[in-house]
């Protein structure tokens, strides 16, 4: 199970380095095509958050309920930080190469704590864990292009912004690995913990970063494609 869960951390950070390419090759084409993506990412990220990281939490964790809002929160304030300081150094050049080191650390932070996920998801079931790799595949392709285009704007240039994708995209397997030399020395309780403080995060990257972003598309397919992602989800559950 450790090969396993390292392999799929592996494939989960590839999607981000495919993302950046995909936004540097071919750039008309993901901001046309970006949208229905995202609007099934939120879906599958939903339906991953309710369906199974949370019940996991709740039947591990008697506070779970306070590390959900904490993972909520955490993201927020993260986001916020990183955003409002990428955007004063877009407008300010000195601060062009902090910008980018800001954004780097931030985004990284989001995938070390998707390959978290996957390694807890892996130690709780099978199927907790091929859940837990999809959901984080699918969203970290759009976040790969995301990261790319805002680094490559924040004056770093093409070259060094895919060079910052592919550290990205390696902290995702890097949080796997931490969580497999760790787990063993990890009470129930803190498993469930750190179960729900991805659930938060999970819920933070739905309902704050793609969900509205699914309005740069028709709100029919929108909406059908967030309920498909969800449906997946569910029949992933109920096949594994």
């Amino acid at each position: 199970m450790n090969t396993v869960t390292i392999i799929m951390a592996i494939v989960a950070g590839t999607a981000t380095v495919l993302g950046a390419y995909c936004a540097k090759m071919l750039t008309e084409w993901a901001k046309k095509n970006i949208a229905p993506l995202v609007a099934l990412a939120a879906g599958i990220i939903l339906g991953t958050a309710v369906l199974e990281l949370l019940p996991e939490a709740i039947e591990l964790s008697p506070t779970w309920s306070y590390w959900l809002l904490g993972g909520f929160l955490l993201f927020f304030i993260l986001e916020k930080f990183v955003v409002a300081h990428a955007c004063t150094a877009h407008k300010k050049q000195k601060h062009e190469h902090t910008s980018a080191k800001t954004a780097v650390l931030g985004i990284g932070l989001h995938s070390l704590v998707d390959g978290l996920l996957i390694g807890l998801g892996f130690e709780v079931s099978a199927t907790v864990g091929i859940i837990a790799t999809l959901a984080v595949v699918i969203h970290e392709f759009p976040e790969g292009i995301f990261s790319y285009t805002l680094l490559a704007h924040s004056g770093v240039g093409e070259k060094r912004a895919l060079y910052y994708s592919w550290l990205i995209a390696l902290a995702t397997p890097i949080g796997a690995i931490v969580t497999l030399l760790l787990v063993n020395h990890w009470s129930g309780s803190t498993i469930g913990s750190l179960l729900a403080l991805t659930a938060g995060n999970f819920f933070y990257i739905a309902t704050v970063d793609l969900i509205p972003e699914t309005n740069k598309a028709s709100a029919l397919s929108s909406i059908l494609l967030v309920i498909v992602g969800i449906m997946s989800v569910y029949i992933l559950k109920t096949v594994l």
